[in-house]
């Protein structure tokens, strides 16, 4: 991903990924390369950059994924498998 585009975004600058509205998913769902939508499509994930957020020691992968119910979301690897989880999924 174009540190740039995810910086202009402010993105590395949010407390936490709920912060990220809709409209700056879509643009960074536009700002993939082909090869990044081919990924997307093909693995169901595509990594868009490695950010710290505000109360992490080290820097996490964030990826961009397509949920059923949600559309496009971004979020980390959690839990012992480290499984890509819908934020919002999770809050329902």
């Amino acid at each position: 991903m174009n540190e740039k585009l995810v910086a202009s975004l402010g993105i590395l600058s949010v407390m936490s990924l709920q912060q990220i509205n809709a409209e700056n998913l879509l643009n960074i769902v536009s700002g993939l390369s082909f090869f990044q939508l081919l990924i997307l499509m093909i693995q169901g994930s595509v990594l868009i950059a490695n950010l710290r957020l505000e109360g992490w020691r080290a820097k996490i992968p964030i990826y961009l994924f397509k949920c059923d119910k949600h559309g496009y979301q971004i979020s980390y690897p959690q839990g012992h498998m480290m499984r890509i989880i819908c934020p919002k999924c999770v809050q329902d």
